[in-house]
């Protein structure tokens, strides 16, 4: 079982890797195009190779049926891949290519949060991926003692951000900073935008000192994942 499961694991490495030459080389080819493509020359060639070499004599009926099978199995194996592709772009666009801890509802402390049902629903259709129906608004809090504390939020975000978020890359600061101007708000007043990365800089160096220790086990426990 273990040698069939090495033949398996090398077959697919090397069909991966040669789709992976095959769409760098035809990048040109639309997506039906290359569909064709790979129809062609994943099914149809290695059918007619087969009915060629094979001792066996087929009816033209059979010939054909068989063709018309092949090519419908590998256009629905496409069009799922091609649809599991398209669903995992949207997913991580609408989330800022941001994966999340997943949250129990009946587990997060919406007292401590200061969170109304509509910032718990927006809370879970964020970590879940989902459009939101409006942003979550970070409140005055009796842990926190500050309306809009914006470092209250990173360290919010580190806990629930799959990997955190303590001294990213440019290109990831710039997703976090859209993540927050399109999915939260303070309790008065929007988040300014031009504030995030001198902010987030300081919330790093806070954070390296140990300054958040004691807000991180609050957060932890009122999201119910300590």
């Amino acid at each position: 079982m273990e040698r069939l499961g090495e033949i398996f694991a090398t077959w697919l490495y090397q069909s991966r890797r040669d789709l992976k030459l095959l769409w760098l080389k035809h990048g040109a080819l639309t997506t039906n195009r290359l569909s064709i493509f790979v129809i062609v020359i994943l099914g149809i060639v290695p059918l007619t190779f087969y009915f060629i070499i094979s001792g066996a004599s087929y009816s033209v009926t059979q010939i054909i049926a068989s063709y018309i099978f092949v090519s419908l199995l590998f256009s629905l194996s496409l069009l799922l891949v091609s649809t599991w592709f398209k669903s995992e772009e949207l997913f991580k666009s609408n989330v800022q290519g941001f994966s999340f801890l997943l949250l129990s509802p009946s587990k997060i402390d919406s007292v401590f949060f200061g969170f109304d049902s509509n910032d718990v629903e927006n809370l879970l259709r964020l970590i879940n991926g989902l459009p939101a129906q409006q942003k979550i608004v970070i409140r005055e809090t009796p842990k926190n003692k500050q309306t809009g504390n914006i470092r209250f939020l990173f360290t919010f975000l580190d806990l629930i951000v799959r990997g955190g978020i303590f001294r990213m890359d440019t290109k990831p600061k710039e997703s976090l900073n859209m993540l927050i101007s399109e999915r939260f708000t303070f309790q008065n007043s929007e988040i300014n935008s031009g504030t995030l990365p001198s902010s987030y800089s300081k919330w790093c160096s806070a954070t390296h000192d140990g300054n958040y220790d004691d807000v991180r086990k609050d957060i932890s426990k009122a999201l119910g994942i300590t």
